[in-house]
């Protein structure tokens, strides 16, 4: 098929050559053949071209799967400029930002989660990011009625021109990475990266493919784009879901008798718990091919017995490769494509590096490194030293990986990923796997924390399947796992957040972890008195209304009433006054503290001077005052020999001290 030094017009090229009238692409109720599609990219070209769009111009797509987003796709590229892939879930200051960083300067906008509801908002965010308001356009203009009536003469001309502007290695498509574990960067890819990706893919899987695919995948993500592409080099029939919603996907792929799939394992997941699943798909999809993975080998092996004979395939990639980099095909046993992510690509290189010695042999877990022809013309913006290719011409993944003896790679996890213990370094994927063969869990996925005495603790986010013990569940562990890999904390969840693509979405649960491990930590040492202020008390002039108006102020914030709340001042003046005057007779000094307990606030006196009896018969006005007005009081004494007076003012029903504190915490 030779693509590798093709335009993505070629696609179109030969798809209307060889089969005019077959049937290319379905969305919702309309088909469109190869002969309209390539049509109906044609006259799009020429509206953008004949609008002013210049070779190099980027210009944003932004919506839903549809026959309308491939329409605008191919004519962007045509016309020369680049086409600039927007998730269709963002919000608008997102776009807005993501725009300006490019400098885009045109804007085709579908169906998308703002324009759906006010697409006067969706233009907005364009314009907001820099596109003048004359180069914003709807996407539906360009499969108007008017679309598919073929080129004239002169426009054929005209059209030729415009496919010379560009030469297959010029950057063409812009495509912001995912951002789960970091901010988003905006890859540079060419027609000459995506169709050799394209052609790489088609020379493994084209003889066990089948005539139809669901595309359950948003192709404004690099491996949608690429499988999209890949089929209709291929000739095949492209069904795309504008929503990727497991009772449209089932209906869709059952109506028209859809033999291939791709999609995340997520999706698979949950087409899988349809319980029509069995009886009217197995045996209908023959090749279903996987982008992100499964939660677990068993969880693969299962939906392919659920297949009746079908076959997954997986595989690894990365935006900056166009995307796929390892991919399985049908030949290799389940149990291998199981717990690996495949072979390379043919023309693609995949070695193991680890900085100071070099290439890895095969078995070495280092850092995935690949060369080839699909690689990224970079990061758009970025300098040199940003660049994820170095000066050999090998992409540094970022990722961790070994090689199997047959050839076959497995991933290990990412680099930034590694929890550095005590200056152990922890790979989580390694206590994911221990993790994933406990009964209890169809989920896991393990994160570091920052932490004051290790640098980083090792905590574990679970999906359970059954009763969960952590007593015993630590025990199992503790036979597998050395004993500094072991969890310091388990978090529960009904599910995993997961972005767009149908992938976990790595930052969001990271963020929500942190935000729980600070709340345990914060009942922990509410449960042992959480002191909040500290004072001392260091000479006679020492003026205690401002302590007194402090306490009064939080005891407000609490949430005690007014009438409490003035107590609690009236106990910490009365204490203070007298103490000062008995703690001086011997040059002491007061230390005043206030600790929230769970159950109530306690103000805290200690000092050197002679010890301070309140229920004495003797005992001072002041002492009596406190004790009318206090809920509990009590004495001990510390290790110094100093008395501490412990104050205690019980919560109103319903406060919630840890929650109090939270609203203070910044994740």
């Amino acid at each position: 098929m030779n693509l590798e030094n093709k335009l993505f017009s070629q696609t179109l090229i030969d798809g209307a050559l060889n089969y005019p009238d077959k049937p290319a692409i379905t969305c919702r109720d309309q088909t469109i053949t190869y002969g309209q599609l390539k049509t109906a990219a044609d006259r799009c070209t020429l509206k953008l071209a004949g609008a002013g769009l210049q070779k190099g111009d980027r210009a944003i797509l932004w919506g839903f799967n549809g026959i309308e987003w491939m329409v605008a796709f191919f004519g962007i590229v045509q016309a020369g400029g680049v086409a600039t892939l927007m998730n269709y879930g963002l919000k608008a200051a997102d776009v807005a930002g993501l725009s300006r960083m490019v400098g885009a300067s045109w804007g085709l906008i579908g169906g998308n989660t703002i324009s759906i509801a006010d697409p006067a908002a969706a233009a907005k965010a364009l314009i907001d990011g820099g596109v003048p308001q004359n180069h914003v356009f709807p996407a539906t203009a360009f499969v108007a009625p008017d679309a598919f009536a073929p080129l004239s003469e002169e426009e054929n001309k005209v059209l030729e021109g415009l496919l010379t502007r560009t030469e297959p290695r010029d950057s063409q498509v812009i495509i912001y990475t995912s951002g789960t574990t970091s901010l988003p960067k905006a890859v540079l890819q060419s027609s000459f990266s995506v169709l050799s990706n394209v052609e790489g893919c088609i020379e493994m899987i084209e003889p066990d493919t089948g005539n139809s695919l669901c595309l359950a995948l948003p192709t404004f993500h690099s491996y949608g784009l690429m499988v999209a592409h890949a089929y209709l080099a291929m000739g095949r029939h492209v069904f795309l879901t504008p929503l990727l919603k497991p009772d449209t996907l089932f209906g869709m792929i059952y109506e028209h008798k859809i033999t291939d799939m791709c999609s995340v394992g997520a999706i698979y997941g949950m087409l899988t718990a349809i319980p029509e699943f069995e009886e009217k798909l197995s045996g209908q999809l023959r090749l279903c091919i996987v982008g992100g993975g499964f939660t677990t080998p068993v969880e693969m092996m299962r939906f392919e017995k659920l297949l009746g004979g079908g076959k997954l395939l997986g595989g690894y990639g990365q935006t900056e490769c166009s995307p796929v980099i390892t991919l399985e095909t049908c030949s290799d046993p389940l149990e291998k494509r199981a717990v690996s992510v495949g072979r390379s690509l043919p023309n693609h290189e995949v070695r193991i590096w680890n900085e100071g010695t070099g290439f890895a042999p095969q078995g070495e877990i280092g850092e995935i490194v690949v060369k080839g022809p699909s690689l990224m013309n970079g990061y758009f913006g970025l300098p040199e030293e940003k660049q994820a290719i170095d000066k050999d011409g090998w992409l540094h993944t970022g990722d961790l990986g070994r090689f199997e003896p047959d050839g076959m790679l497995q991933f290990a996890g990412r680099i930034k990923d590694i929890i550095i213990r005590s200056g152990e370094n922890i790979a989580p994927v390694e206590i994911e796997q221990v993790l994933m063969e406990q009964p209890e869990i169809r989920a896991a996925k393990v994160l570091g924390a920052s932490h004051p005495i290790w640098g980083e603790s090792v905590e574990a986010c679970l999906v359970l399947k059954g009763e969960f013990d952590e007593v015993s569940f630590r025990e199992r562990l503790k036979t597998r796992l050395a004993s500094f890999k072991i969890p310091s904390h388990f978090f529960i969840y009904d599910a995993f957040p997961l972005n767009e693509n149908g992938k976990l979405d790595q930052r969001t649960l990271q963020s929500d972890m942190v935000r729980r491990l600070y709340e345990t930590n914060l009942k922990a040492a509410v449960n042992e008195g959480l002191r909040i202020l500290d004072l001392k008390v260091k000479n006679r002039g020492y003026t205690i209304v401002p302590s007194c108006s402090m306490i009064e102020q939080l005891a407000d914030q609490i949430g005690f009433d007014e009438e409490k709340a003035g107590r609690i001042r009236l106990g910490v003046e009365e204490m203070l006054t007298d103490r000062i005057s008995n703690a001086f007779e011997e040059n002491g000094e007061i230390r005043m503290e206030v600790l929230l307990m769970p159950e109530w606030l306690r103000l805290r006196f200690t000092d050197t001077g002679r010890r301070y009896l309140l229920e004495s018969e003797d005992a001072s006005i002041s002492a009596r005052i406190i004790l009318e007005n206090v809920d509990s009081y009590s004495t001990a004494e510390t290790e110094k020999g100093e008395t501490e007076y412990c104050l205690d003012y019980t919560y109103d029903d319903g406060f919630d001290v840890t929650g109090y504190l939270m609203q203070f915490k910044e994740i």
